[in-house]
């Protein structure tokens, strides 16, 4: 395989200096001499940039042990796979890649951020030991307020868009889905946690009185009604909670009241059970949703909250309502879809019981979108590295976890380009075990109702992959099985270190990503030792093999191989009881909880939001 021409030239100091020009005009012909290249002449061809943010990787055993130094830029700027089966040093070599990033960070001016999605829970003290300029942020399923240098995991359910709770819930398309939409729209448009319980209806009837129209038929005029009939609950329990504090709701409380009873026909009596009501004059209208401003602003709730939404904004909300809320929508439909709700229902209601669920993703008070980014990225102008321990994480919301993390992090830095006109500080995100969050398409292997997240996992990082790179988030994908990767992520990456592959169909799959010319390099990777790996791609101008530097033993991921000599000769021991407490240890109580069953405003018999309010292109208010 011909890589080029060595040139000899002197410098100015004197001394003969090498350098590869790649590519050949002319090939040798049959009779011209060939030797082996000199040690000098080997080190030519390995990658040795003296950039600001060089990285040194390793060795090239090949070529007397030359150092191999790469440009931070060329490797990270275009995403990078760690490719080999399991004991040949992938993680170990993920390690070093950050730690490289470290070294040639800045300690004063420098901004380094990683963030890694650590399957296994292999990371915990693979990042120690650097410049104190870099805070290190581990973070996981807490089992005991006590542990130290971990902190409780979170990936609230606020921060999850609608296609991740779809598929979470597992939400069929006809009659699942638009109402899990709706009441999503109504949690976040209502900011229910800053506002007394309540006020979302009284916003819901705002925007049903202004959708009223006189010409609408019978049962959609009833609708309204029932609206109405549930604003005036909700403001009796205002009135009761805040007593002789409120003026406005308790007016409108009235207001709603006479309304009720005068516009029935006939008149009186419950408008349940009556068969007709007689259309709201445009005068009522005005008096109802001047009075209904009046209580909002009574309550603090700024001018138009509710009326502009979207589905996807991260606006934190209390998901517990999530369960009632579905239900109550639910009941204002046509047909039987109380029933058809009501698996979705079980779903939800169990995650949101889920002790080790609701730890991760359930509500807090003091948390919000920004405070979130800050625990996961960092303060501005700092270095941060975090690593996400999702290795206790219940796996039925693993996919979804990395889903939201890969999207709330390339979102950002989309969004924060077109806010502030300049790009942010890049980061480097690792995703371990790849294979298991970006499956090929066709080969999830998991149960049905674990397909659509797996799906939505692949494609939020397959997104990621062909985006990432514009906006300053650059992969790092370590995987045992690349013939289960997704090729669309594969396909993306554009440097490889290749430690030892014996799986033919494996081998197979990282030849279709060199080029052929490099073919037969791979032939040798069965044969490859630990901590040996071949650079391939965009971070070396040719292939080298190369030995991964060492790593302190305190600082390896804990991936070793078993212990069975030391267990064999030793001993080893085996606490049972200490298993069983931390196994069965409950995580941190979530704040707000205390123990009590969630505490929702929504009354099954009250509102009961109608068609009209189900369009999903809509706000629900």
């Amino acid at each position: 395989m011909p890589l080029g021409v060595i040139r000899t030239a002197r410098g100015q100091d004197g001394q003969v200096v090498r350098r590869l020009d790649r590519g050949l005009l002319g090939f040798p012909t049959v009779g011209d001499p060939v030797r082996l290249p000199e040690a000098s002449e080997a080190e030519v061809v390995v990658p040795r940039v003296s950039e600001p943010d060089a990285l040194r990787l390793g060795t090239a055993p090949l070529a007397g042990d030359a150092s191999v130094v790469v440009s931070g830029k060329r490797l990270f700027g275009r995403h990078v796979a760690v490719l080999g089966n399991t004991g040949s040093g992938k993680s170990c070599t993920v390690a070093q890649l950050i730690r490289g990033a470290a070294a040639a960070t800045d300690s004063h001016v420098g901004t380094l951020r990683a963030i890694v999605l650590d399957l296994n829970g292999e990371y915990q003290h693979a990042f120690e030991g650097l410049d104190p300029s870099i805070t290190i942020k581990r973070f996981s399923v807490v089992s005991s307020p006590a542990a130290t240098g971990v902190t409780q995991l979170r990936v609230p359910f606020w921060l999850w868009n609608y296609r991740e709770w779809a598929a979470f819930c597992g939400a069929s398309g006809k009659s699942q889905a638009p109402v899990l939409r709706q009441a999503l729209h109504l949690l976040r448009s209502s900011d229910t946690q800053s506002f007394p319980r309540g006020t979302v209806r009284i916003v819901a009837g705002r925007r049903s009185v202004r959708a009223h129209k006189v010409s609408e038929d019978k049962e959609s005029r009833k609708q309204v009604f029932e609206v109405l009939a549930a604003v005036k609950d909700a403001c009796e329990n205002l009135a009761v909670e805040s007593p002789g504090q409120l003026s406005a709701v308790p007016a409108l409380q009235a207001l709603l009241d006479r309304t009720l009873k005068t516009r029935l026909n006939p008149p009186g009596g419950d408008y349940r059970f009556k068969f007709d009501v007689i259309p709201l004059a445009m005068s009522e209208e005005a008096a109802l949703i001047d009075a209904m401003d009046a209580a909002l602003a009574e309550l603090r709730v700024p001018m138009g909250e509710g009326d502009t939404s979207s589905v996807d904004t991260p606006i934190t909300f209390d998901a517990r309502n999530l369960v009632d809320l579905t239900g109550v929508i639910a009941a204002g439909m046509q047909g039987d879809a109380q029933s058809w709700i009501a698996p979705m229902q079980d779903r939800l209601a169990v995650a949101m019981n889920d002790a080790r669920l609701t730890s991760v993703c359930g509500f807090h008070k003091d948390e919000n979108l920004a405070t979130w980014l800050t625990s996961m990225l960092g303060e501005s102008g700092t270095s941060q590295i975090t690593v996400l321990d999702l290795s206790l994480v219940p796996a039925t919301a693993q996919h979804v976890l990395a889903s939201v993390v890969g999207r709330v992090v390339l979102e950002a830095h989309e969004r924060y380009r077109r806010a502030a006109g300049t790009d942010a500080a890049p980061v480097i995100l690792v995703v371990e075990e790849a294979h298991s969050l970006m499956r090929r398409r066709g080969e999830f292997g998991v149960d049905e109702a674990g397909v659509d997240m797996a799906e939505l996992c692949r494609e939020t990082f397959e997104r990621v992959a062909r985006e990432g790179r514009k906006f300053g988030v650059s992969l790092v994908i370590s995987s045992q099985r690349p013939s289960e990767l997704s090729e669309t992520v594969l396909s993306q990456c554009n440097s490889f270190l290749v430690h030892r592959i014996v799986n033919g169909r494996d081998q197979e799959a990282v030849r279709r990503m060199v080029p052929d010319s490099v073919g037969a390099l791979l032939s040798e990777l069965p044969s490859l030792p630990s901590q040996a790996a071949l650079l391939i791609g965009a971070a070396a101008e040719v292939p080298v093999l190369l030995r991964v530097g060492d790593l302190a033993l305190e600082y390896r991921p804990n991936s070793a191989d078993p212990a069975y000599e030391t267990a064999w000769t030793l001993g080893m021991p085996w606490d049972v009881d200490t298993l069983v407490s931390a196994w069965l240890a409950s995580p941190i109580p979530v704040e707000e909880q205390d123990g009590d069953e969630p505490k929702s405003d929504w009354d099954l018999d009250g509102y009961e939001p109608r068609d009209y309010e189900l369009d999903p292109d809509d706000p629900p208010f």
